[in-house]
């Protein structure tokens, strides 16, 4: 039989524009032939027969420990219900309870040493808790039996009490991970409260970085005002407490204190304590016991006060004042920093000077920048801070040169000239003044370039004059500043030689003598560093040396060693105060070698360690400082990893 070409109708195109009758089928082929030419086309088909019925898919096979849990529990919550083979009673309010003594000491530690102490509960089989809610107990002892329990945020806080209470582990932790995500504003003291009494770890630390951080608004609760003087001291000591300002947070510790003044007045000091006193704005700060007279007559808030008004009377010392009420809190529109100013970043020409001024931010552990300086003062120049302001005095290219860097505006500018130009001189600053001590001149004859002179700046006037002169002329050495006395220590002669003389400068009097004292060996390029009323000395050879000053005579004091830093031997070192300790960092070996590293000696222990940071780059430092930067003014480096 003769047949038609075949057409595949796997071509959807072309079986759409055909009309087909069915002609012949095969097994699984249908044929079909186009009515108006005749030609056989075929397509795949399903072939058609009986349908079969799916199989229902099995049921899913329940873990062993999941039946034999549902049994057991099944099981105790009959017993619950039923009373069947109690063996105690629990008396809660109105109501009894009939338990069972193993399923008690089964997930509660506090049942399990009631009943193996020999107390009388445990020998007459009957338990009363007075104090307890009935219906609260009720859901607690529901959940021994079942494991299921129904909280809520109105009964979480109470079912954690009586878990805490019965130390019930499993449900101390459940009730936690409840209370976590509904932490508010305003229950987050009550929590925290809990949470410190039945030492619930997670719950307490989240509960206090909720009042911490949102400090403005919980300080608003009913619950705030019902705090302890002592909850309270520990949340206002916390750097990270988000509050406007100190005055802000004063008035709002006066105000919780006016709320029971009676009782309340009584621990105005440990609260006092934890204000940031120095940071008050001057005018607050003077109106403060005027206006609340038991400020007064608490001697520990009384010496909180003292400090901070010397904090503000003495601008020249701030830098150098430290406790826990001078650190800025994370809150606050400044940060604490370390400024390197100047410096060589090469050892051997070209040398390498930048006029970068990177400053290391302590807190957030991070190098920024402030803006650089005008100019290249050149190599040995002085600097000294006065508030939060840098001034920086001489140098090798500028030797009369005196530049400001003013810490409101993020700005260097230059003020009158020195007199006689220097370098390697000293620089302090005493209420109101500068002074400028001592120094090289290479433009003087050779045999008398060391300056005794002593200048003077007036801040307010923007004026130098000269008030002094130094009985040994020395450069390359030291100096530090105690009760508006000025001490300098060792140096280079004219002579070329290092002496061993401290030579002392009275602010007051206007006169200089040499000490009765000396240092312990002739030296110079040392660094002096005031911690609290304690200056110490540090030598090239890392022999930190302490110096003290007679009480009543300053002409009269002490030198004596008090620590060796480790495998430490270098020149152009930088010094500053950190937190009561001294912070040694960079500086050079052998004319060759620059480094990065930070080095703490703790003057209590007299003990060193290397810190894990590091300055941005090895170099000489010229000079460096303490002082706060605002917040908005410091910038990352170009070159910063962005993480």
């Amino acid at each position: 039989m003769e047949t038609s070409p075949v057409t595949n109708l796997s071509d959807p195109g072309r079986v759409d524009d055909i009309s087909m009758a069915c002609a012949e089928t095969t097994m699984g082929t249908v044929h079909y032939k186009n009515l108006q030419s005749g030609q056989l086309v075929q397509t795949k088909r399903n072939v058609v027969g009986p349908v079969k019925k799916k199989p229902a898919p099995p049921e899913p096979k329940v873990p062993m420990e999941q039946i034999y849990t549902r049994s057991l529990t099944e099981g105790l919550q009959l017993l619950l219900t039923t009373g069947e083979h109690n063996d105690v009673t629990i008396l809660v309010g109105t109501k009894t309870f009939q338990c069972h003594r193993i399923i008690l000491v089964a997930l509660s530690s506090y049942f399990e040493a009631m009943f193996n102490s020999g107390m009388k509960e445990s020998i007459s089989g009957e338990i009363k808790f007075p104090d307890m809610n009935e219906d609260q107990f009720e859901m607690v002892l529901g959940y021994m039996y079942s494991g299921k329990i129904n909280l809520v945020t109105e009964n979480a806080m109470d079912i954690l009490d009586i878990a805490s209470i019965l130390q019930i582990k499993s449900l101390q932790r459940i009730c936690e991970e409840f209370l976590l995500p509904h932490l508010t504003k305003e229950n987050c003291i009550k929590i925290w409260k809990i949470s410190v009494l039945h030492s619930c770890e997670v719950l307490l630390e989240k509960s206090f970085q909720m009042m911490v951080r949102n400090f403005q608004e919980v300080c608003k609760t009913e619950e705030f005002n019902e705090l302890e003087a002592k909850e309270l001291a520990l949340i206002i000591k916390e750097d990270d407490l988000n509050v406007e300002s100190e005055d802000k947070l004063c008035d709002i510790v006066l105000k919780w204190i006016k709320r029971d003044k009676d009782v309340r007045a009584k621990d105005v000091g440990i609260l006092f304590d934890n204000i940031r006193l120095p940071f008050l704005k001057p005018e607050y700060l003077v109106n403060l016991e005027e206006a609340y007279k038991f400020l007064k007559d608490d001697p520990d808030c009384a010496k909180c006060t003292d400090f901070a008004k010397k904090y503000h009377l003495l601008p020249a010392r701030q830098q150098e004042m430290y406790s826990n009420q001078t650190r800025f809190r994370s809150t606050a529109d400044s940060e604490e920093v370390l400024v390197l100013l100047g410096g060589c970043l090469t050892t051997s020409p070209p040398y390498s000077r930048s006029l970068k001024v990177p400053c290391y931010n302590f807190r957030k552990r991070v190098w920024f920048e402030i803006a650089p300086l005008p100019f290249d003062p050149g190599i040995e120049f002085a600097t000294c801070t006065y508030k939060s302001d840098i001034y920086i005095t001489g140098g090798g290219s500028m030797q009369n040169c005196l530049l400001k860097y003013d810490y409101n505006k993020n700005k260097w500018t230059q003020h009158s000239t020195m007199r006689n130009g220097r370098r390697r001189h000293a620089m302090v600053a005493v209420t109101g003044y500068l002074y400028v001590m001592g120094g090289y001149d290479n433009k003087l004859a050779d045999g008398s370039r060391m300056i005794s002179s002593i200048e003077r700046y007036d801040i307010r006037e923007d004026t130098w004059e000269h008030v002094a002169d130094l009985i040994v002329p020395v450069s390359s050495f030291s100096a530090a500043v105690m009760s508006d006395v000025i001490y300098m220590f060792g140096g280079e002669m004219n002579d070329r030689k290092d002496t061993s003389v401290i030579q002392c400068y009275d602010t007051r009097l206007k006169n200089t003598s040499k000490m009765l004292c000396k240092i312990l060996h002739p030296c110079k390029l040392t660094r002096a560093v005031i911690c609290g009323k304690r200056v110490f000395l540090i030598f090239f050879d890392g022999q930190v040396m302490e110096f003290s000053r007679h009480s009543q005579d300053s002409t009269r004091g002490t030198c004596r060693m008090v620590g060796q830093l480790t495998a430490f031997q270098r020149i152009h070192f930088g010094v500053i105060n950190y937190q009561g300790n001294v912070l040694v960092l960079g500086g050079e070996i052998d004319t060759s070698t620059l480094c990065d590293d930070m080095i703490m000696f703790d003057p209590t222990t007299s003990g060193c360690k290397k810190l894990q940071d590091t300055l941005p780059a090895p170099r000489l430092i010229d000079s460096c400082v303490k002082t706060a930067v605002k917040k908005k003014f410091l910038q990352l480096p170009e070159d910063a990893d962005p993480r």
